[in-house]
């Protein structure tokens, strides 16, 4: 291989945790547990079926009082619910959901102005059953869902455009008036390459997911995500340390933390470039996703000391820039992506680095937060009687109805 596009090789650091669990055997241990502790942040059946039931709901609701037929309010999921990267949090907030309505018919075709029909749509959505009062946001509009454990996001969006190309949808921008918007494509791009396997996967390869669009409301995916789908759970894993991390910082780092969909779409490159290129390369999927995320910045643009994070489903002039709002704050949330990406790679080393069976609460604390204390506690239980005492110290997960959404730094996006 040309030693120029021969890939980087891991940190003397890095090779030294990788060959650590190697000789203790531990990798399975460890990616189990991993795997085991993020289903249990996933919606429960009776969750999804409660959110499935007012996601159907909400089409029809909108077409009757938008006067439209139903054909022509088309509702899809978006964001982590189509991509199965969901988290759930730790009881205490809110479950986001993300759906965009694209509104066909003649009545929205060649819209210049974006702010009435934004409007219109907020008023349409007044009176959905149990979804309280709508919430405008940039592009979306929220539904609190009061007694729920969820909340929904929903973007209105319509076809074609006088200047957007490479698109069949735009949406409401307050600053650019109309925004591009691809979230099923940006779905299925990722899906591709998370469904990719290295060599070492191929006994437990599974079929891709298939999305689709049988009937005018599409179905939430349901397959389940597999212990082996590697990315997925990256980028579970990502989302929980970055949350956890920006818990208790002041409010205006946690404005700037990383928003998901960067985090999927860099992730997302890296695991393309190494599954494509080097699939023969690797013997585990934690060190698969070692090197995913290290890799992760090589794939933020820099043009004239500007950052770009590029839509992949958009290209174009017309692109979409994930990374805009780096571009004006002074450099905040750049910096911030910057240290929590050192912070994740420091507590992922320093966990892999000791004994599985030797596992501190701090650790796993560090990476996981409570519900990853939680569910190391149920995974032991048999402990030495020390241990168990000291995880009996440990907060434990809400039993009451969370009430307050949670932040997820999705900022109206894709992922």
């Amino acid at each position: 291989m040309d030693p120029q596009t021969a890939p980087p090789q891991p940190s003397p650091k890095r090779r030294l945790v990788l060959e650590a669990l190697a000789a203790r055997n531990e990798n399975q241990q460890w990616e189990d547990f991993i795997a085991r502790m993020l289903l249990k942040l996933e919606l429960t059946p009776e969750k999804q079926a409660a959110a499935r039931k007012r996601y159907e709901e909400l089409g029809r609701h909108v077409a009757r009082h938008m006067g439209i037929g139903e054909t022509d309010a088309h509702v899809v999921v978006q964001g982590s619910m189509r991509t199965q990267t969901t988290i759930a949090g730790d009881g205490r907030e809110k479950f986001d959901l993300d759906i965009v309505v694209k509104l066909c018919g003649a009545e929205f075709q060649g819209l210049k102005h974006s702010e009435d029909f934004f409007q219109r749509f907020g008023a349409a959505l007044h009176g959905i059953e149990g979804a309280g009062t709508p919430e405008p946001k940039n592009r979306c509009w929220r539904l609190q869902y009061p007694g729920e454990p969820f909340y929904f996001d929903v973007t209105p969006a319509i076809p074609l455009s006088e200047e957007i190309t490479g698109t069949d949808l735009r949406v409401r921008d307050k600053k650019k008036v109309w925004s591009p918007s691809n979230p099923e494509e940006f779905a299925d791009w990722f899906c591709t390459i998370a469904n990719k396997r290295f060599a070492f996967q191929e006994r437990m390869v599974k079929s891709a997911l298939a999305f689709e669009a049988r009937t005018t409301v599409d179905p939430l995916p349901q397959t389940k995500v597999a212990l082996d789908d590697i990315l997925r759970r990256l980028v579970q894993l990502m989302k929980l340390h970055r949350d956890g991390y920006y818990k208790n910082l002041p409010d205006a780092q946690g404005d700037a933390r990383p928003i998901s969909v960067i985090l999927v779409t860099l992730a997302t490159h890296a695991y393309n470039e190494m599954v494509t290129n080097e699939r023969h390369n690797y013997s585990s999927a934690i060190e698969v996703a070692l090197e995913v995320i290290d890799r992760m910045p090589r794939f933020i643009r820099r043009v004239n000391g500007l950052a770009f994070v590029d839509n992949p489903a958009l290209p174009g002039r017309a692109g979409e820039n994930f990374a805009d709002r780096w571009n004006t704050d002074g450099g905040m949330r750049a910096k911030e992506f910057k240290t929590w990406h050192e912070r994740l790679v420091e507590d992922l080393e320093a966990m892999f680095s000791e004994e599985y069976t030797k596992r501190t609460e701090g650790r796993i604390r560090a990476v996981f937060g409570a519900p990853g204390v939680q569910a190391w506690k149920d995974s032991q239980p048999s402990m030495p009687t020390i241990l168990s005492g000291l995880l009996a110290t440990a907060p434990s997960q809400p039993r009451s109805q969370p009430q307050a959404p949670r932040s997820s730094g999705s900022r109206d996006t894709l992922a």
